[in-house]
């Protein structure tokens, strides 16, 4: 994984670790998508992305949520301006086992700007969407 992208999912994963939900939505376009078995969530405001941020972090947090992790199952170069990154992710919790899962995110480079999150394919999760 090239260090530009391992830096941004290093930061996307301390933001969860803060369950700081501002900062989380910092790391997607506006508009973005969520796609999950449970249906799609299509964020065409920064609101509505931060909503759902908020709901996510506090439902985190009253699971007892401790710390995510993540280790790389697929990263992928697609030109200059694209990358595909397939994360598994482990959750640790205070009084459960850990929740483990893998997502696919479809990053994006656009007018000069940081990389940003436009598409998240939620695959495997059985956690909570507030969407």
């Amino acid at each position: 994984m090239p260090e530009p992208i391992k830096a941004f999912f290093d930061s996307y994963r301390d933001a969860f670790n803060r369950l700081d939900a501002r900062a989380v939505s910092a790391h997607y376009q506006v508009p973005s998508m969520i796609s999950s078995a449970s249906g799609a969530g299509l964020f065409s405001d920064e609101n509505a992305l931060t909503h759902n941020n908020e709901a996510l972090c506090k439902h985190y947090a009253e699971a007892g949520f401790v710390r995510a992790d993540y280790a790389v199952n697929l990263d992928l170069a697609q030109g200059d301006d694209f990358h595909l990154v397939d994360l598994q992710w482990t959750i640790a919790k205070t009084e459960a086992a850990p929740d483990v899962f893998s997502t696919t995110y479809q990053l994006v480079k656009r007018r000069g700007s940081d990389w940003k999150i436009e598409h998240v394919c939620a695959y495997s999760e059985k956690r909570f969407w507030a969407t």
